[in-house]
């Protein structure tokens, strides 16, 4: 649907430049009246962001896409009622293709975690390019943490400075909870530049499931997916709090959309809709652009460790 309107807005314009640039001399010939009716019925067929009758709500696929898709389809669901607007949902290729699709405005408003939010306002119009919606909170708090495992069977890993000469997984480049953090844990101890090899694996899961497998001595993910598999594996440290995903709405979108989806959100306490994001939100707060500074300069030390996040 969102395609084909792309497309009709690409070739309404482009018989527009041809009237433009092959017939100017017989429009200037034209009645005003009829230059009038012309361009009022041009934007009458193309629509404004403010007339939209369908949005779409991004997310960022740390998991698998069903899996995402069903955590978060009572909120959308919500929000439909709410807002009286239907709401589809989509998810990114991977994280720099979210990131892209947030920044050009594909993406009306979704989720999208704090290194990804960081990266998509490096560049253009910063954090300019979107408004903040609010936070998420988990058991009362609006932050979360990366931790660092290793596999439960695995004696001879118990912290950080057993790592010494490991193998280490991380999940994505662009990943606050699977790269960048775990990444300035093991370069405050000292330990990153010790390691005999390290990899990125993409998802959380597979990098949880490779260290049970022994593939890894240990890798960095994401608190609660770590704590769904202490079957398989033990976590071995945790970092420091990082300020939760966010809902983020591009700049473009309707202003009085925006603020019945934050008034929205900020009230929701409906259990069943919070716990089907991830177990344990408690619900959305306040939060602003600001709260994610700290996290910018880490990131600027381990992009400056690892390279540029392509």
């Amino acid at each position: 649907m969102r395609n084909l309107e792309l497309r009709r807005e690409g070739e309404i314009m482009r018989s527009f430049e041809c009237v433009t640039d092959k017939n100017y001399e017989r429009m200037n010939k034209w009645p005003l009246w009829v230059i009038a009716i012309a361009v009022t019925m041009f934007f009458q067929v193309v629509p404004c962001a403010a007339e939209k009758d369908r949005l779409v709500f991004g997310a960022i696929a740390v998991g698998k896409v069903s899996q995402v898709r069903k955590s978060l389809t009572p909120l959308i669901q919500y929000l439909e009622k709410e807002t009286g607007t239907q709401i589809g949902f989509e998810t990114g290729k991977d994280y720099l293709d979210t990131i892209e699709k947030f920044k050009s405005g594909y993406f009306d408003f979704g989720f999208i975690g704090p290194s990804p939010y960081v990266i998509a306002t490096q560049e253009g119009e910063g954090p300019g390019n979107f408004i903040v919606i609010a936070g998420l909170e988990t058991k009362g708090q609006p932050f979360y943490h990366a931790v660092i495992v290793a596999a439960r069977n695995n004696g001879g890993i118990n912290s950080l400075t057993d790592l010494k000469g490991k193998r280490f997984a991380f999940g994505s480049r662009q990943s606050t909870l699977s790269c960048y953090m775990p990444c300035k844990m093991l370069m405050d101890e000292g330990i990153f530049d010790t390691l005999s090899a390290y990899d990125f694996l993409g998802k959380h899961d597979k990098v949880a499931r490779d260290v049970s497998m022994g593939s890894f001595d240990a890798g960095g993910i994401k608190e609660d997916i770590a704590k769904k598999n202490l079957d398989k594996i033990k976590i071995i440290a945790k970092s420091q709090p990082v300020y939760d995903f966010l809902l983020i709405a591009h700049r473009d979108m309707n202003a009085g959309l925006v603020g019945k989806i934050r008034s929205s959100v900020l009230k929701l306490k409906d259990p069943a809709v919070l716990n089907s994001i991830v177990k344990g939100v408690t619900g959305f707060v306040e939060t602003k652009d600001s709260n994610y500074d700290n996290l910018r300069k880490i990131m600027k030390e381990v992009d400056h460790k690892l390279g540029p996040a392509e």
